[in-house]
């Protein structure tokens, strides 16, 4: 038998982790990061208990522990510790969510770490006061890598909230930034990460979407009470008319939120923490649609460049860079005349099955992980490619019907919800929506915000959008010489480094087998 590796809960020979279309190098560099991290914080265990007890005002007599390394869990860029607390009248559980340093550009642009849980508290903040209708979990307190920490007015005197509580209605009368119902905690033990102390969300509310994704699928009645939830929650968060594109940020020294950072998107992010050279600050935001979609469509560009696994040989690399060049051709064909300017509306950048909770109908009852929410265009407005069970470079023949007909009936229940709700806008999103589809817009956007599902998507449905000659990518390839100058040279150096990337591999399967 061939050996294998796990990489991310996925076994791969030698010749399925070549095929494969992600840096495993990178991948497993990361997953070993991951374990050295999770030691550390278990190694500050008791600081972190220390830290809950202050924070949360524990009597002496509670006790609090932190869970075994097995039961916590991991995502895409945090590891959340699992964190018993118990007293007299009560038992609970929380969650102490640190970022995983080695998933942020943290070494290359210090800040990172401390930029997305500013983004992230400023997102659970802003929705406190603006979506009251959508059940997200408690935030008690949170931390940035300076050991500066925050807490709830809740845990503070009676005198300090409602100095807190008058101060807030004089912001928000004299239209000032959201002043937040978090203040600095300067007594706080230290802990050395930056994190967020959470509601852990558990089966008294609901479960994740995606525990029986599989099993209820085809269930039109849950399929319905899903959509009908869904759209609220987009109607919801897309209420407010923003007047640029960026994220909401967490000012420390005013305790306040304001639209004032970069948009940070996961793909952003994930291409930062690779090594792509950074294309936006972090305090710049966006007054036109083509500006923000010209410096991602840039950012795109840096990662072909510099990402050591980004193409397959000759051919591939000519492609690649053909179709890079086109769709920054074809973008005013998807940019809206009329809304270039805005206003913009909050949207999640990288949602899916496992940021929804839902009961056993799969009434939404909780949202989650909201980190990567931005203000974006509204031509970004899309229908969750996820609906129908399958990745965004599938939904072509007889998946493309499926979803199409998927599109509309969630389109539908987002007329019906709309009906219910007054926003403050003039935006028709759902006409936005079907617009965007019937323009193939819809499939612009999720090039610029996808990961790696580009190439297919530029062949399967822009392309056909001007042509209908078959082959027609092969006749394309001349393209490439007007992506960068030297572009031979640039096609030359990244077959160089696929080599090299394989010569890699080789030999951590090697080291492996050792």
């Amino acid at each position: 038998m061939a050996q294998q590796i796990l990489f991310e809960n996925q076994l791969h020979t030698l010749k399925t982790a070549a095929e494969s279309e992600r840096n495993l190098i990178l991948l497993s560099t990361h997953q070993d990061a991951a374990e050295k991290f999770k030691l550390e914080l278990w190694h500050q265990r008791q600081s972190i208990v220390a830290l809950i007890r202050h924070h949360l005002c524990l009597p002496q007599d509670a006790i609090c522990t932190v869970l075994p390394r097995e039961s916590w869990l991991q995502g895409g860029f945090n590891i959340c510790a699992l964190v018993n607390v118990k007293t007299v009248d009560l038992s609970k559980q929380l969650i102490f969510r640190c970022p995983m340093p080695h998933k942020f550009a943290e070494y290359h642009y210090p800040g990172s770490i401390d930029e997305k849980v500013s983004c992230e508290v400023a997102t659970y903040i802003w929705m406190y006061e603006h979506c009251p209708d959508i059940r997200i979990p408690s935030l008690f307190a949170f931390g940035f890598t300076d050991s500066t920490s925050f807490v709830h007015t809740r845990q503070v005197s009676v005198y300090a909230k409602l100095c807190r509580k008058a101060w807030k209605w004089i912001y928000r009368h004299l239209h000032l930034p959201i002043l937040s119902d978090y203040v600095q905690d300067s007594a706080a033990p230290t802990v050395n990460t930056a994190y967020l102390l959470l509601e852990h969300i558990g089966p008294e509310t609901g479960e994740m979407l995606s525990v029986t994704w599989s099993n209820y699928l085809s269930d039109s009645e849950r399929r319905k009470n899903l959509f009908r939830g869904l759209a609220r929650i987009m109607i919801s968060l897309a209420r407010v008319p923003l007047p640029h594109i960026g994220s909401f940020k967490f000012d420390p020294r005013s305790c306040t939120v304001a639209l004032s950072n970069r948009p940070l998107t996961c793909t952003m992010a994930i291409f930062e923490q690779s090594g792509t050279p950074r294309v936006i600050p972090p305090e710049r935001f966006y007054q036109s649609t083509d500006s923000f979609a010209s410096d991602m469509l840039t950012l795109h560009d840096n990662h072909l460049l510099h990402d050591s696994h980004a193409v397959r040989d000759e051919d591939d690399a000519q492609e690649r860079m053909a179709l890079r060049t086109l769709l920054r051709t074809v973008t005013h064909f998807f940019v809206l005349p009329e809304r270039r300017s805005g206003p913009y509306l909050l949207q999640p950048t990288d949602f899916h099955q496992s940021n929804v909770f839902v009961d056993d109908k799969w009434n939404i009852t909780c949202l989650i992980d909201l980190e990567w929410f931005c203000s974006l265009p509204v031509e970004m407005l899309s229908v969750p490619y996820w609906l129908t069970g399958c990745s965004i470079d599938e939904v072509i023949g007889e998946q493309y019907e499926s979803f199409d007909e998927v599109r509309r009936e969630f389109l539908a229940s987002m007329d019906e919800e709309l009906q219910k709700v007054k926003v403050k806008h003039d935006i028709q999103m759902t006409k936005v929506m079907r617009d965007m589809w019937d323009s193939k817009g819809v499939w612009y956007w999720a090039c610029i915000r996808s990961l790696n599902g580009w190439l297919f998507i530029v062949e399967d449905h822009i392309i056909p959008k001007f042509s209908a000659i078959e082959g027609l990518v092969k006749d394309l390839k001349q393209m490439s010489l007007f992506w960068q100058e030297n572009a031979s040279y640039h096609i030359k150096a990244k077959v160089a480094d696929e080599e090299r990337y394989q010569v890699e591999l080789r030999s951590l399967f090697k080291y492996h087998k050792c």
